[in-house]
């Protein structure tokens, strides 16, 4: 039986040259379009608490006279689609969380059975593959975990949310008689019966893009322009080079950190002059606020958001950069990353907050990316002490590193640069049990010290032995003192 074909959509933002009167349609077509997102928003969440999910068929009880049965229906399977997606990702962190737990093994069993089937607020009785009802308590226990997930996360914003217009109210085509513009889009608007012909902008990337143009098209609003994201499958071109991907190393692994970017096991330390740029976005950010909160304003304004857009596009840029670089050199079959958390003193609590959010997603969307184009696969590992312990040895101990960029073990006297043993720390956790994410940082370096110790089985002697006063190993200390003199 043949596989089916999975599509692969990447999107070229594509700026108009409409005059005046055409963008006035656009505009009112967008600001329509999102206030009947914001009202199909509220229904389907109804549907979320009252029977369990939302429901792509069940439509709200909204007049379709001010913006047409055809695109009321678009935005009802887009905030459909962005809904199940923002569920789909509080299911794997409430899955996460029940296996971190204490509980019960049949009663885990019995929430992971209700949170696979997202049925925390479904009325209905849930009955297990044996027939067996789940009680009351157990549903209401799965309820309140979901609940505290609910509470930590924003729900999707649609009141800026960009229009997915398929191809019964939009489509592409060459310029008949224009020779500036090569594409136009044919879009429809309020005016019933009338389209508007939008000429675009193309660039050499996209003219270059191989793959098969899809039949719906984005408009949205950047910094206050409106672009239209034209999206191409670009799957076939994707499989052609994944065929021709030849890695040259098994693994490669990313400490990363603000200071420097990225760090490899193999002593590669690349973006090292990004902090100072995170500095000056900081600057401005810091100071915008300040003014805004002194005036009784609130802080987030269309500057504010331009300041944000340029700090992504920064990061996605950078992002891209390097790690197209590092494929490039040392062609990898596997990437081994830390748990993504950027934090750095020299910036405030804002940008910090900002990065960790930017951060997570333009990395996470760019080898996700690597993986779709030459089948790099990833391994997450927890980061935990690896800024701390010795990867020649093994030894942990605060002290190991000095200075920021400094690493000198006190136990072989190993140096290197901190970020490049971190990165040899995180690659020697692909297997073994400090792979598991869910484990705690205590329970982390209960493992280290006892397989440093495993190893190192007699002490030094004397004041030399760093582990006498390294308060990670008072448990041995004890053990050592009450057995032999040291």
């Amino acid at each position: 039986m043949p596989t089916k074909k999975i599509a692969i959509y990447r999107t070229d933002l594509l700026p108009h040259r409409m005059n005046p009167g055409k963008e006035t349609k656009v505009r009112a077509l967008l600001a329509a379009w999102r206030k009947a997102a914001v009202a199909e928003a509220a229904f389907q969440w109804r549907l979320v608490f009252t029977e369990g999910r939302p429901n792509k068929r069940h439509k709200a009880k909204l007049s379709e006279q001010a913006i047409g049965a055809a695109y009321q229906q678009m935005v009802r399977w887009q905030v459909v689609g962005q809904i199940e997606s923002w569920l789909s990702n509080r299911s794997n962190e409430f899955r996460d969380l029940v296996n971190g737990s204490s509980l019960d093994p049949a009663v885990k069993h019995q929430i992971h059975f209700i949170n696979r089937w997202l049925a925390w607020f479904d009325p209905k009785p849930l009955k297990m593959k044996d027939g067996a009802e789940i009680p009351e308590e157990v549903r209401r226990l799965a309820r309140t975990i979901f609940r505290r997930l609910l509470n930590r996360h924003r729900k999707p914003n649609f009141s800026r949310a960009s229009m997915v217009i398929d191809q019964r109210c939009i489509a592409l085509a060459p310029a008949s008689r224009a020779s500036t513009h090569p594409l136009w889009a044919r879009l429809s608007t309020l005016d019933k019966g009338r389209r508007i012909e939008v000429p675009l902008a193309t660039y050499d990337h996209f003219e270059r893009r191989q793959g098969k143009r899809a039949l719906s098209v984005q408009v949205m609003e950047r910094e206050g322009q409106i672009v239209f994201g034209v999206m191409t499958d670009v799957a076939e071109d994707f499989a052609a080079s994944r065929e021709a991907y030849r890695p040259r190393c098994e693994a490669l692994a990313l400490d990363i950190g603000l200071k420097t970017l990225f760090a490899t096991n193999q002593g590669d330390l690349l973006g090292r002059g990004w902090l100072e740029r995170l500095q000056q976005i900081d600057r401005k950010l810091t100071k915008l606020a300040a003014y805004r909160q002194a005036h009784g304003l609130k802080v987030r304004s269309p500057r504010y958001r331009r300041y944000v857009e340029g700090l992504r596009g920064f990061v996605r840029s950078e992002v891209g950069r390097v790690l197209n670089r590092l494929v490039e050199t040392h062609a990898p079959a596997e990437i081994v990353i830390e748990r993504i958390a950027f934090r750095n003193q020299a910036l405030t609590r804002r940008l910090n907050r900002l990065l960790t959010l930017i951060g997570k997603r333009e990395i996470a969307r760019k080898l996700q990316d690597l993986n779709e184009r030459f089948g790099i696969t990833t391994t997450e590992v927890p980061a935990a002490y690896s800024s701390q312990e010795d990867s020649a040895c093994g030894y942990v101990d605060t002290r190991n590193r000095p200075r920021q960029e400094a690493f000198c073990c006190r136990w072989c006297g190993h140096k290197r640069h901190a970020d490049v043993n971190a990165a040899r720390n995180l690659l020697a956790r692909r297997s073994g049990k400090t792979t598991d994410l869910r484990r705690p940082k205590q329970a982390i370096l209960v493992e280290l010290v006892r397989r440093f110790n495993e190893r190192f089985t007699r002490p030094k002697g004397g004041p030399a032995d760093p582990r006498l006063s390294n308060p990670y190993f008072r448990q041995w200390k004890a053990q050592v003192t009450l057995t032999e003199p040291c």
